[in-house]
């Protein structure tokens, strides 16, 4: 019983099933060659008797010599049929071509997989990374979105406070307008400043981008609606000048130099002309406290250095009827703007110079006391 015939397609077949196939093929197709020498006369059969003589042949035909290999060779096995192609004759190099095609087609059958794996790592390593760089992007930008916010709520915050404060500056500019062209006598004064706060207070030009203006902060909220209707007040027109009453003030030194004119009240319209003379402190060589104010960065800024003055530096003072008096420094202080106890009279011959302190600040008040000089000039 024959063999029966292998009838599967090529598809269905193994690697080594297919490579044995070629094997097969190969060896018959050289047994077919070698038969076809034979015929030809071109190779002498294995099995012919070594003393029969070769039919002559063609002078035209070279005999090729048997290779001493082929008498080893096995016999050849009956070759085993496989209906792949049906009945259309292949050759060794077709079904080698046919081969080395299914070879391939196994190969990259095989290949998406292991390239799947190795891109699904790549691809988690480039998700993983893509949601750290989004994160920093996202932390980026809440980042600046909130230093914009700080920013805008601080400066609208800075602009309200100077909005507020050139409010109130034109406010009282207005009043100080107002008061000016009223042609009514000015009022009786009822309030004394100096009771609750040292004179020359004023906010700083810094706050007020370099305008003059009224510190009614440092008054007790409860006397500021009074004290604004006569701030403005001009108190010099009510205190008649004397002979005795102090005319100028000179101070020479190293690192101070004062020649100002001296004008009686210490209200705001006064001091915006020079040096203002307490109303009711004493007059020049009395044996009381001679109160001198200026402010220290706004009208002329009379009284800008009198910080550096020491102990020993000399204050010389003129009364209207032109005496002089010199007075010499014995000490200087930084008070609070409610210390008022510095305008007390008392009953000893010296000066108190005022002004606000620090410079372009103008929180507190620089307090200089000097006591007359025994050997004044006159």
């Amino acid at each position: 019983m024959g063999k029966m015939r292998d009838r599967r397609a090529v598809d269905e077949l193994s690697i080594e099933e297919l490579e044995r196939i070629l094997a097969i093929r190969k060896r018959e197709l050289r047994q077919k060659r070698l038969d076809r020498y034979v015929r030809e006369g071109r190779r002498i059969p294995a099995d012919a008797p070594i003393d029969q003589e070769p039919e002559p042949l063609l002078e035209s035909v070279v005999v090729p010599q048997q290779h001493e290999a082929a008498q080893d060779l096995p016999p050849v096995e009956p070759p085993v049929t496989y209906d792949l192609t049906g009945d259309i004759p292949r050759f060794e190099d077709e079904f080698e071509e046919e081969l080395a095609h299914h070879r391939q087609d196994r190969l990259r059958s095989e290949r998406p997989a292991r390239r799947t794996e190795a891109g699904d790592g790549r691809s988690r390593r480039r998700a993983v990374w893509d949601h750290v760089l989004l994160a920093v992007e996202v932390l980026g930008v809440v980042g600046i979105v909130g230093v914009l916010i700080v920013g805008g709520y601080l400066v609208i915050n800075e602009q309200d406070k100077i909005d507020a404060l050139d409010q109130k500056s034109a406010e009282m500019q207005r009043d100080a307008d107002a008061m000016r062209a009223t042609p009514t006598p000015a009022p009786i004064l009822s309030l004394r400043l100096s009771d609750y706060v040292l004179p020359t207070g004023h906010y700083s030009p810094d706050q007020t981008g370099g305008e003059a203006a009224f510190n009614l902060d440092e008054l007790p909220e409860s006397i500021r609606p009074m004290a604004l209707a006569q701030i403005l007040a001009p108190q010099a027109e009510r205190v008649a000048p004397q002979p005795s009453s102090p005319n100028r003030i000179v101070i020479a030194t190293d690192k101070v130099s004062v020649d100002a004119s001296i004008y009686g009240g210490d209200d705001w319209a006064q001091l915006q002309k020079g040096v203002g003379h307490l109303a009711g402190s004493a007059n020049p060589g009395e044996d009381a406290n001679m109160v001198l104010a200026a402010h220290n960065d706004i009208f002329g800024e009379i009284f800008r250095d009198i910080q550096y003055l020491t102990p020993g530096d000399e204050i010389r003072v003129q009364a209207r009827d032109g005496r002089w008096y010199t007075y010499v420094v014995y000490n200087k202080e930084i008070v609070d703007p409610t210390d008022v106890w510095v305008l007390e009279r008392g009953r000893e011959p010296i000066v108190t110079l005022i002004t606000c302190h620090p410079y372009r600040v103008d929180t507190q008040r620089m307090i200089v006391f000097a006591r007359l000089s025994e050997d004044e000039s006159s």
